[in-house]
């Protein structure tokens, strides 16, 4: 379970994008730095994410965005680094979910073949409340000598806009979006989750929080420095 609530607390910092055609909710300047920090339910850190923006290019449909994504643990001791590649078309905000693949777990897979497909996951530069956003998803399947050594596959869905809140967390006060989610984990078995997240314009993920399946609450992230 702390693998999942990692693996979305990095996915829930990337959401959203911000240009002259791109309004949303990710700042787009080189240079930004974007700090969260995970808890669990007692409030001990877990593991920190460092976004920094390295850089904004104009494409022909929009935008293309590099980010360097540093990951430590609760010792603040580095566990990986790797960059990650986004996009925005008109207002709508696309995240590659295979961006936030483990790394040191796909460098076993090194010598194997491996095949990734899915949909990215979109948040548009204009929400609403009540407003229902597209689910997103990603299969993997990893074969060696023709025999099939692993499958995985991360789904988030029943994503919908519940409400508009103020979050006060380490970084400051931002007025933000409550999106709530439902997500499926799948390798040997099936792992069901729920999560929140409050989202800022032109900021990002201020405050995410995960649940089980039954609705009890598994850990928590928040915004703990921003700097642009």
């Amino acid at each position: 379970m702390k693998k999942i609530s990692l693996f979305l607390s990095m996915l829930l910092l990337m959401l959203s994008a911000r240009s002259q055609n791109c309004e949303g909710f990710f700042p787009v300047k080189q240079g930004t730095v974007i700090e969260m920090q995970s808890f669990n339910t007692k409030d001990k850190l877990q593991a920190t994410n460092r976004q920094t923006i390295l850089s904004v290019n104009s494409v022909s449909d929009g935008l293309a965005i590099k980010v360097k994504s540093e990951q430590f643990d609760d010792k603040n001791k580095p566990v990986f680094e790797q960059e990650l590649e986004m996009r925005c078309i008109g207002d709508v905000f696309y995240m590659d979910m295979k961006n936030f693949l483990d790394p040191k777990t796909m460098s076993g897979f090194q010598d194997m073949e491996v095949t990734v497909s899915g949909a990215d996951l979109e948040m548009p530069g204009a929400m609403q409340v009540g407003q229902t956003l597209k689910d997103g998803d990603i299969k993997m399947a990893v074969n060696s000598s023709g025999m099939n050594i692993m499958n995985l596959e991360v789904k988030i869905y029943n994503r919908k806009v519940e409400a508009i809140e103020t979050i006060t967390t380490p970084a400051g006060t931002f007025e933000c979006f409550k999106v709530s989610y439902d997500t499926e984990f799948r390798t040997m078995f099936k792992i069901t989750a729920k999560g929140t997240e409050w989202i800022s314009r032109n900021v990002g993920t201020v405050k995410s929080e995960q649940y089980d399946k039954n609705g009890k609450l598994t850990g928590y992230t928040l915004l703990s420095k921003f700097s642009n």
